[in-house]
């Protein structure tokens, strides 16, 4: 069994017009691994005055969390999810895929689950 270390990272990429956010989680992270990347997402968006912005959301890595911190999470896509074109899941798991179903009933952008990243990040690139 392989133990990742918990946590959220986030990395901010322009490609000519478009923002395209990465945002890894790996392990357990805790609901203040939510709460610290929030202000970083929204420096992101908000400061890189870009027309499209896709999200690349990497839970490869990902194993769980606890209730607080899935309530963090859900907040979070709330708060920004409609601020995205585009959001592409990179995952492995089935039930992250139901999870992700749930989320996506409240979340205006177009969101869709991959198995491998580079198609994944194809088409969150894509418009």
């Amino acid at each position: 069994m392989t133990t990742y270390t918990n946590g959220v990272s986030l990395n901010a990429k322009r490609y000519n017009d478009k923002l395209l956010l990465n945002v890894k989680t790996s392990g357990h992270p805790s609901d203040m691994d939510f709460e610290s990347i929030t202000p970083k997402l929204e420096a992101a968006l908000y400061t890189i005055h870009s027309p499209y912005a896709g999200l690349l959301v990497d839970i490869s890595e990902f194993e769980g969390w606890s209730m607080k911190s899935a309530w963090s999470e859900f907040l979070l896509s709330q708060r920004l999810g409609g601020e995205f074109n585009r959001i592409a899941i990179y995952g492995k798991s089935r039930w992250q895929n139901r999870f992700i179903r749930v989320i996506s009933w409240f979340i205006s952008a177009d969101i869709k689950v991959f198995k491998r990243k580079k198609e994944a990040t194809d088409w969150v690139m894509s418009s």
